[in-house]
């Protein structure tokens, strides 16, 4: 096993063994606002590191996935697992829908088309002819009954149980996202990024698979909206704006795109920057200040910044030796 391979094995197994040994030394809330962001910033890094594509609009999946949730379990009275799958289904289609229309621009046009299907959305769940649907300007409150994989409402809401539900659905999707990256439809990706024109000349359809890529990231992002809306029992505008997406892709920026893991380690600088910038009163102005030095400074983020690092020191022991 090369040293490389080997620490990344070594990197994989500490974050699994943090994640389960974290509700012992750190605040529960903290750690799920963390793993929200880190779920949503690997939408980011899936779709913006094997496409090259930029998407303005993704918060419209971690809303609206909780938006639909809330309608399953409030209004049609079904089960939180029923709730979840289509909650889930709704969140493709919607991802089918945007991405087939979107993908057909490149650049800032696809991003625009992305935050205007997005900001739409947003206007109908705040329409007043749907408020007894949506709960308007107010939000959509959630009240089920039943149990979740043996858990109640009051004890999921808890975030010492919560956190082993939302842990699990981070690494399934850790692990999903992996997948892809070393899968057929990953290379394709990987090779139309790198030049999309010799792709088409050589025969490959590059357009699915960015569909498959962006509704993929769609349902990561639902992923997240739906453990928030499991956890908070409640789902609101402010979910499907711009700013909720915004927060989670400067997160995936400073943790980098090179890994799978950098959206985790990303959500955790980014959300002790928040709470240590926070307290000082200036928040805005240290985070924009932050975001400044650490993409200049290290473009590739805090991943790329630790593999530059491993592969110098190895470089260096392969050269002695």
């Amino acid at each position: 096993m090369s040293t490389m391979k080997l620490f990344r094995t070594i990197f994989y197994l500490v974050i699994i063994l943090i994640g389960v040994l974290a509700p012992w030394f750190f605040y529960p809330i903290f750690l799920m606002k963390i793993l929200c962001f880190a779920l949503f910033a690997a939408a980011f890094n899936l779709l913006l590191g094997y496409t090259g594509l930029l998407s303005f609009g993704h918060a419209a999946f971690f809303g609206g996935s909780g938006y639909a949730l809330g309608f399953f379990m409030r209004n049609a009275g079904l089960s939180p697992e029923l709730g979840i799958i289509l909650g889930t289904t709704f969140a493709a289609c919607l991802g089918a829908a945007m991405g087939g229309l979107a993908i057909r621009r490149q650049g800032i046009y696809f991003s625009m088309i992305t935050l205007a299907l997005a900001q739409m959305l947003r206007s109908v769940v705040k329409i007043t002819a749907y408020r007894e649907v949506t709960g308007g300007d107010d939000g959509l409150t959630m009240n089920w009954t039943g149990n979740f994989f043996g858990l109640t409402q009051a004890e999921l809401a808890r975030p010492a149980n919560f956190w082993t539900v939302a842990w699990l659905a981070l690494c399934g999707v850790m692990l999903l996202a992996w997948w892809v990256g070393h899968s057929r439809t990953g290379e394709i990706l990987r090779a139309t990024k790198a030049n999309e024109e010799r792709m088409r000349f050589s025969g490959f359809n590059t357009y699915v698979p960015r569909v498959l890529a962006f509704g993929l990231a769609g349902f990561i992002a639902a992923v997240s909206g739906l453990l928030l809306g499991l956890h908070t029992a409640f789902a609101s505008p402010e979910l499907l704006d711009f700013t909720t997406g915004a927060n989670s892709l400067v997160s995936m920026l400073i943790g980098g795109a090179s890994m799978v893991t950098g959206p985790i380690l990303g959500a955790l600088l980014y959300t002790v920057g928040q709470d240590q910038f926070g307290a000082s009163g200036h928040l805005e102005l240290l985070t924009g200040l932050g975001v400044v030095v650490v993409v200049l400074a290290f473009p590739k983020g805090a991943i790329g910044f630790l593999q530059s690092g491993i592969d110098r020191f190895t470089g260096r022991k392969h050269a002695s030796n």
